[in-house]
C-alpha cells in the first residue's frame, strides 16, 4: 500500500521485452502506485502502441525509426507525444 499518496512516476525502457512486459503487469495490478510517463521500444510496434493507449504515457519512444510514422500515427488522436 502506498501510504504518502504519491504515485511512482516510471519510465519503462525496453516495454515490449520480457521484463518490460511483467514490469507493466505489476503497474497495471498497483494503479494506485504507480504511473507511467514513458515507454520505449526497439522494433515491436505494435505492441508498444497497444501499451500506450492502454498505460497513456506522457512520452512514447520507438528506436527503430522506420516505425516512427506508424507508432506516431496510432497515438496522435491519444495526444500521446
Amino acid at each position: 500500500m502506498n501510504n504518502n499518496k504519491t504515485k511512482r512516476h516510471l519510465a519503462i525502457l525496453g516495454s515490449t521485452g520480457s521484463i518490460g512486459t511483467q514490469t507493466l503487469d505489476v503497474v497495471a495490478a498497483n494503479p494506485d502506485i504507480f504511473e507511467i510517463e514513458v515507454l520505449t521500444a526497439q522494433n515491436n510496434a505494435d505492441l508498444l502502441i497497444e501499451q500506450s493507449i492502454k498505460f497513456k504515457p506522457n512520452v512514447v519512444v520507438i528506436c527503430n525509426e522506420d516505425l516512427y510514422d506508424k507508432v506516431f500515427l496510432a497515438l496522435d488522436p491519444y495526444d500521446i507525444k
